[in-house]
Parts: structure tokens; sequence; C-alpha cells
């Protein structure tokens, strides 16, 4: 019998694109990860309806396709 043990803690993007890890993690296997990102500094102001549409539209089983993360990849740092 398997446990779920929820970790925390805080990663940045890599230059190659990935996401940081810490290293006791990076290597194990049948590991999952939850990315949540927030902006410290929002510049635009989402209503109460944009923001639960977008929770319906979820699907965190959903993955990015390659044009979708050249496009993030890509973007310039605020």
């Amino acid at each position: 019998m398997s446990v779920v043990k929820n970790m925390t803690f805080e990663s940045k993007l890599l230059p190659d694109g990935h996401l940081y890890c810490p290293e006791d993690l990076a290597y194990k296997q049948n590991i999952n990860f939850k990315v949540i990102v927030t902006f410290k500094k929002p510049e635009i102001e989402a209503s109460e309806y944009e923001i639960e549409l977008s929770n319906i539209k979820d699907i965190s089983e959903d993955f990015l396709s390659q044009e979708e993360l050249n496009y993030y990849l890509n973007l310039e740092p605020l």
C-alpha cells in the first residue's frame, strides 16, 4: 500500500525551460507534481465570472502542445 505525501516548495523556470525541483525529488520514480503559478504584480484583474469559467474549463490532466510550450517559454520576463 502506497502513501501519498504532499510537499510544497518554491520553484523557478530554468534556462533550459524545465522547472527547478529539489535534488532529493529529481530522480524518484512514480512522482507527480501539481504546479501552481502565482504572479506578484497582477496587471490584469479577472472578474469572478472569468475565474469561475477558467476553473470549469481547466483540465489538470491536459498537457501543453509544443507550440504552447514554446510560446510560454519565449515570453519576456515581467
